[in-house]
């Protein structure tokens, strides 16, 4: 690739006119036009610098002696200028901002570990959860999720459509369940994931009839469910 060929591609990369590189060389338009028009194929190498410097390029990447640069856009390029122009407190600032709107823009996931309870909570059928439990799982670090004490697996389809088989969800040990949320139930030794009726617990799939309890029933609520966990 001739001189005057690179020039004029990583000029096309930029979006750069003949103008554009006349004025950030400070070269007349008469010595660029007849170096982009391949009319001056041996220009002088003050002539050479100016050009590269205003395209950020090395003079060795032009005349093909390395590996092309990283290439930056126009408005990259102006910003560099912009900031190789500023005193150190101006350059403090603008890094600051930059490290500010960087992770706005690319946040970083943390995550928080809960107990696991892997013996899922029924849906359907009672599944004992009275044993301490012996894992733990990660989940997103979130203002909500700080709240979970911590997460079962849903088993069964009675709590259709909103929380399936499988679905894993994050309960708040202590939080108020009142009549209409959906809670964590242990009656008479089968744990439940229902809503909270007037003595009764509700499945959402209307296929499932309510569980009724009364003063003979042993009942334990164990936590209010706050969310459930979004699969990656």
């Amino acid at each position: 690739m001739t001189f005057n060929e690179y020039i004029n591609r990583r000029r096309k990369e930029l979006g750069m006119t003949v103008d554009e590189l006349v004025e950030r060389s400070g070269l007349p338009k008469g010595t660029v036009s007849k170096i982009t028009a391949g009319i001056n194929a041996n220009p002088k190498l003050t002539t050479i610098e100016a050009i590269c410097r205003a395209l950020m390029i090395s003079v060795d990447d032009a005349m093909g002696l390395a590996p092309a640069a990283s290439i930056f856009s126009l408005g990259e390029i102006e910003h560099i200028n912009k900031y190789r122009s500023l005193d150190k407190h101006g350059k403090t600032v603008m890094d600051s901002i930059l490290d500010i709107e960087y992770e706005r823009c690319n946040p970083t996931l943390k995550f928080i570990t809960r107990p696991y309870y892997s013996v899922s909570v029924s849906a359907g059928n009672g599944n004992p959860l009275d044993e301490p439990s012996e894992e733990e799982i990660e989940i997103p670090d979130t203002p909500e999720n700080r709240r979970c004490d911590y997460v079962v697996r849903v088993n069964g389809n009675s709590m259709n459509p909103t929380f399936k088989d499988g679905d894993l969800v994050l309960v708040e040990k202590n939080a108020r369940v009142d009549e209409g949320d959906i809670g964590i139930f242990v009656l008479n030794g089968e744990s439940f994931i229902k809503k909270q009726g007037v003595d009764e617990l509700i499945s959402l799939n209307p296929e499932y009839l309510p569980i009724p309890y009364g003063q003979g029933d042993s009942i334990l609520c164990c936590g209010k469910v706050i969310s459930k966990l979004k699969k990656s």
